[in-house]
């Protein structure tokens, strides 16, 4: 009896290994197909690997008697920290890491390779509680494999870091709807607070969690005094979120609820209300959807395929309400709505699992694990992660070549590029300058609006001289239609006052803009000391300048 318990326990902890190294080989390979060399395309990803060195740099410093300078002297140094506009969880795990391995695009980039790791293996934990072994493994693979999934996985972005403590906050409240522990509710609450300080999208779980409840306890939820005691706290964990996105967050509650200039398409369209329907093939893969379909429907035919009520109401509130939610969204793309296609790939195993037949049913579930890994497989190799190198290359001329203690003026696209590069090289004591907010009034993107300050060439030498801008990192196509980069043209052709001492072109693996970057020498003389840079934040009202 004991050797056959022993047996068991062993033979338990082997197949979870296997399971383990099945999702870490995935990653491996997921990772090895990422760019890794400072080259981002995504705006905002190189702007969260450099929130994550803020991070650092502030706890390195503890400057607790003048926290809001510290903040606003980093800012005006690297103006592509972004870490009030986004929760900060995400920056504090690569805090840690950097602290282990460096400052470093493939550090960032293997934070997020990590949590792929946890979202893999804890979608397998929780497929485990409906479904054997392989079925949860195919599970877990179509997750983690699914085009979209694989596409963000190779980005530093909030997304499946976010998702994987959705995963688990899942996990704990399912557990919560079986047995009732309040332990299990009051985890669950804190870990929907971790994802929700990770990104804030998570916020429509809440409608679906309470109907899940709903649908396991009825009326009795109403007393249970946990059930409140739950709510009071996901208020207290949730209200410095909310103070940060009414302060900072004007332009993503624009997104939200109308009045940006990016608003793609009326709430009233049809189109509003389908998009998210016509890209999921596109999200998960032909197999997943079909798969998921069946399994709606046969669950609307057959109850013996229906999960325990709470569970099959918490999964189907989830897919609706997260639906509604992100179509109401004004500004909709395909890696919105991520997380609300939770349930679909346990769909397509249920599916598996009810329309195998018992006799052949070990041989139809190693089917779906090998059809999972076709489906990783098929979306690295066809959804290839785009990337444009050169920007490190000029950031890293840059850092060899100014003088100490002076400033870089960068005109491009990817500022938030450029920018990350510069802190992450060797030195530290050089500050960049952004000719967008020079020259422009623009609310973080030209499409949000933008306002020329109509300077001249002669205003544009003077902030060179009085601020300490030896070098300027140039796109000669960058915004040449307006008047103001139009001067700054003009006036780096001036070769009494510019010499051109570098062009680096650009590469990449799709067809983007920008194709060059010039880099120009001020040969005239910088005042000393230097003026401080300043900055408008058009995004929030606000105004930078350091003390």
């Amino acid at each position: 009896m004991n050797s056959a318990r022993g047996w068991n326990r062993c033979s338990h902890y082997l197949r979870t290994a296997g399971v383990f190294l099945v999702f870490v080989v995935a990653t491996i390979v997921l990772y090895l197909h990422a760019p890794v060399g400072g080259d981002f395309v995504w705006s905002d990803a190189p702007r969260h690997a450099l929130n994550g060195i803020f991070v650092h740099d502030f706890l390195a410093h503890l400057p607790m008697a003048d926290p809001r300078g510290f903040a606003v002297r980093y800012y005006l140094q690297y103006p592509a920290l972004t870490v009030l506009f986004y929760p900060p969880l995400f920056s504090g795990a690569l805090a840690l890491a950097y602290a282990v391995f460096g400052f470093s695009h493939p550090v960032a980039q293997g934070t997020v390779a990590v949590f792929y790791l946890f979202l893999g293996c804890s979608y397998y934990v929780l497929a485990r509680r409906w479904v054997g072994t392989l079925l949860a493994l195919a599970a877990g693979l179509l997750l983690v494999g699914a085009p979209e999934i694989t596409f963000w996985g190779r980005q530093v972005m909030l997304d499946i870091p976010t998702y994987a403590w959705l995963v688990v906050t899942v996990i704990v409240f399912a557990r919560y709807l079986d047995q009732e522990r309040p332990r299990d509710l009051y985890l669950s609450v804190l870990l929907l607070a971790v994802a929700l300080y990770t990104k804030q999208t998570p916020l429509f779980v809440i409608p679906a969690m309470a109907l899940g409840l709903w649908a396991g306890q009825g009326r009795r939820v109403l007393s249970n005094r946990h059930v409140w005691g739950a709510t009071l706290l996901a208020l207290v964990l949730i209200a410095p979120l909310i103070f940060l996105q009414l302060k900072f967050g004007q332009v993503n509650s624009a997104s939200m609820l109308g009045g940006s200039q990016r608003d793609d398409m009326s709430r009233l369209s049809l189109a509003a209300w389908t998009y998210y329907a016509s890209v999921l093939p596109a999200q998960l893969g032909w197999p997943t959807v079909v798969l998921a379909l069946i399994y709606i429907a046969g669950c609307c035919v057959r109850p013996a395929w229906r999960l325990p009520r709470a569970h099959m109401v918490l999964l189907l509130a989830w897919l609706v309400c997260g639906y509604l939610f992100f179509s109401f969204i004004m500004v909709r793309e395909p890696r919105h709505d991520l997380m609300v296609l939770l349930p679909l790939p346990l769909f397509a195993v249920l599916a598996i699992k009810n329309l195998a037949s018992e006799r052949h049913a070990y041989w139809v579930h190693a089917s779906a694990v090998m059809l999972a890994v076709g489906v990783l497989a098929w979306s690295i190799v066809y959804r290839p992660i785009q990337f444009v190198r050169g920007y490190e290359q000029a950031a890293a001329y840059v850092l060899e070549h100014a003088p100490a203690d002076s400033a870089v003026l960068f005109s491009g696209n990817r500022d938030g590029s450029f920018i990350f590069n510069m802190r992450a090289g060797n030195r530290n004591d050089v500050s960049v300058a952004r000719a967008d907010k020079l020259l422009f009034r623009v609310s973080i993107e030209r499409e949000r609006g933008i306002q020329d300050r109509q300077l001249t060439g002669e205003r544009i030498a003077e902030f060179f001289h009085q601020h300490g801008v030896r070098y300027v990192v140039y796109d000669p196509d960058f915004w040449q239609d307006l008047p103001s980069m139009a001067a700054l043209s003009q006036l780096l052709e001036d070769r009494s006052r510019f010499a051109l001492v570098q062009e680096v072109h650009t590469t990449a693996n799709f067809n983007q803009a920008d194709k060059r970057l010039r880099i120009y020498q001020f040969l005239g003389e910088l005042q000393s000391p230097a003026l401080p840079l300043g900055a408008e934040l058009v995004g929030i009202g606000t105004e930078l300048k350091a003390n």
